[in-house]
């Protein structure tokens, strides 16, 4: 399975959640899938994408930072406390709350934080850099704030390695991700790199022996894996929703609700997930969210 890391550069985008006024430094894979399937149907292509990405060995994570080096999610759950060697607790206490506040981890330090080495206090101060929110008021008869994020930061993602994709995330770039497009948000520069040989060597796709797993895309299992991947797990979950628009319709309509496994996620058992289908009901046409899994081997 050969693997490309996709660096973004973004200046300002909004990429929200549930409210307006909210603006995240990132995106899951879904955002992103929704955002190259438009980009598929401008040339054609939908359904060679379709079916590119439905075979077993694709790949699509989340978005994470990329400063001097990539950054790599969280582990939830780690590292174990049993494997502190602390014994002032006043000191576990105030390296609990610092790491409470961490999202991302370098990948140079990301060993040693997962086996309870990492250097907590540095780990922790480069947090604040990676973007700043800031809100663009619309004032007037029908005021409205939006959040808008600034990115100090490169964003990346990996992917399976594919001419198609290449061409659609080139496309994407100029076409922009996120929301308030029209207004110039969400557009940047791509840059097509090499998987750092740390990284390419513990990715995980489809189900693998039993090990210890984090999980790199917002992804839910198929209903037979479910029980499978739930015992021992430590995860977190993040609630899919929001409105189609379509051509075919005449106003926006609902999508199906339903909950994903948040990338960080810590597993013992790998699950293959699937394109998950959340038209709304009598839809005609079906709305596709990407909900594969992909996973980074820990070393422990």
């Amino acid at each position: 399975m050969a693997l490309k890391l996709y660096k973004m550069t973004f200046n300002t985008a909004h990429f929200g959640e549930w409210m307006l006024n909210e603006s995240y430094a990132g995106f899951d894979a879904s955002r992103l899938y929704s955002a190259l399937f438009l980009e598929a149907l401008k040339f054609g292509k939908e359904e060679e994408f379709l079916q590119l990405t439905k075979e077993n060995d694709f790949l699509l994570s989340d978005a994470y930072p990329y400063g001097v080096e990539p950054y790599l999610p969280k582990p939830i759950g780690y590292p174990l406390p049993k494997m502190r060697n602390d014994t002032d607790l006043k000191k576990v206490r105030q390296e609990a709350k610092k790491i409470k506040k961490i999202s991302y981890i370098p990948l140079s330090l990301f060993d040693d934080y997962v086996k309870g080495e990492g250097d907590i206090e540095r780990i922790s101060k480069d947090q604040a850099g990676f973007a700043k929110t800031s809100y663009l008021v619309k004032k007037g008869e029908a005021p409205y704030e939006v959040g808008l994020t600034s990115f100090k930061k490169s964003l990346y993602v990996l992917a399976t390695s594919s001419p198609l994709l290449d061409m659609l995330m080139q496309s994407l770039q100029y076409s922009g991700l996120g929301g308030k497009r029209s207004s110039g948000y969400g557009s940047f520069d791509l840059d097509i790199e090499d998987v750092p040989a740390t990284i390419a060597q513990n990715i995980v796709t489809g189900v693998a022996e039993e090990g210890i797993y984090m999980l790199l895309t917002t992804s839910l299992p198929k209903e037979d894996e479910l029980n499978k991947v739930l015992e021992h797990g430590k995860y977190l979950l993040k609630r899919h929703g929001g409105f189609v628009y379509s051509e075919q319709s005449a106003e926006p309509l609902r999508k199906q609700d339903f909950y994903r496994f948040k990338s960080g996620s810590t597993f013992e058992k790998t699950f293959q997930g699937e394109l998950k289908d959340v038209r709304p009901d009598d839809f005609i046409h079906p709305v596709w969210c990407y909900a594969k899994g992909a996973f980074y081997k820990l070393t422990i």
